[in-house]
């Protein structure tokens, strides 16, 4: 049974119309207040109409396509507008992650290709990332980034690209004394770091608060790029795969039939522009596929892989699926 959390709040003081009108000679703030206003409509609409395993509903899919065009709006990058939201979205994860949780599995999609899964007795961070930095600040604030890395157990990196190792975030996670786990190529060097990368299936056991985590690591590639994949099962026995950057045309052969390799998958986070989506899915047989990597700020406008993208590959998947933004959470039993 799939069930679903509601989504962070984040709105708008009420104005008048004195506050907000003329614009004229005004391009910047005119640009910064309508988008501050669509993105607490955005939220809203999402609020009200969360994600879920079937097909999404028109208000859904209209939030989604609204927040695509802000998104990809690039004269926004690095504007304070976005880093309210992410904040306003941020603060609903560690709001979430703060809650009893007594069964089943809690899924929450973070920036880029970070996640946080949660189930009761363990909880499982991969490539968190604080986004790309406005002068001295971050798309994630440091303080927000550091309360989320409190609720977590370990971090998994999945391959040396800037977008998914973030030096601040694996020093937060050994400052705590927490394991962090890489391949090789990974902060080589770094005692911080397990490293571990096998040209076969990688076996091994990592031990939580809650128990112990038993862990096999895919040795998969983007393009020439060791690209660890890694399945994580739980105490409870849920297995979660995140594939990272995975995209390299020479490992599909045995991406068709991963799941020959795994326990059954309960959850695939697998990026949204992996190369032969619907047969690299199907290789793995999840029961939900859940997509990271949209809308990634500071590239070219072609290059943020947009929500109605990804929500048309979702269609034509063979499995369940759900098209989620940041902050989200999506409940899996």
């Amino acid at each position: 049974m799939l069930l679903l959390l509601p989504l962070c709040l984040y709105g708008r003081a009420q104005e008048t119309p004195e506050q907000t009108v003329p614009f004229w000679g005004r391009q910047e703030a005119y640009l910064a207040d309508q988008t501050e206003r669509a993105l607490s409509l955005v939220d809203s609409m999402l609020r009200s109409d969360p994600p879920s395993a079937g097909a999404p509903s028109l208000v859904r899919r209209a939030a989604l396509a609204l927040l695509d065009g802000v998104l990809h709006d690039t004269r926004l990058d690095g504007s304070a507008v976005l880093a309210r939201f992410m904040d306003a979205r941020m603060r609903g994860v560690e709001e979430g992650l703060a809650r009893p949780l007594a069964e089943g599995l809690e899924i929450w999609k973070l920036y880029n290709d970070g996640f946080i899964v949660r189930s009761p007795s363990a909880t499982v961070a991969f490539d968190l990332y604080r986004g790309p930095a406005s002068g001295e600040e971050r798309l994630i604030a440091d303080e927000r980034m550091r309360a989320l890395v409190d609720r977590c157990d370990i971090l998994f990196l999945s391959h040396d690209h800037p977008d998914h190792v973030d030096p601040a975030v694996v020093g937060m996670f050994a400052a705590a004394g927490k394991p962090i786990v890489a391949p090789t190529a990974v902060l080589p060097g770094d005692g911080r770091v397990t490293h571990i990368r096998e040209e076969e299936v990688a076996e091994r056991s990592f031990r939580v608060a809650g128990g112990v985590l038993r862990v096999r690591i895919l040795p998969g590639h983007q393009s020439e790029l060791d690209n660890n994949i890694h399945a994580v099962t739980t105490p409870e026995g849920f297995t979660v795969v995140h594939t990272g950057d995975q995209y390299h045309r020479g490992d599909l052969a045995w991406l068709c039939s991963a799941a020959d390799l795994l326990p059954r998958v309960d959850v695939l986070l697998v990026n949204c522009w992996a190369n032969s989506l619907v047969e690299t899915v199907e290789g793995f047989a999840p029961q939900l596929v859940l997509t990271g990597h949209e809308n990634e700020l500071g590239h070219t406008i072609d290059h943020r892989e947009s929500y109605w993208t990804s929500r048309l590959k979702l269609e034509a998947l063979l499995r369940p699926g759900s098209l989620m933004t940041w902050g989200e959470c999506f409940r899996y039993r």
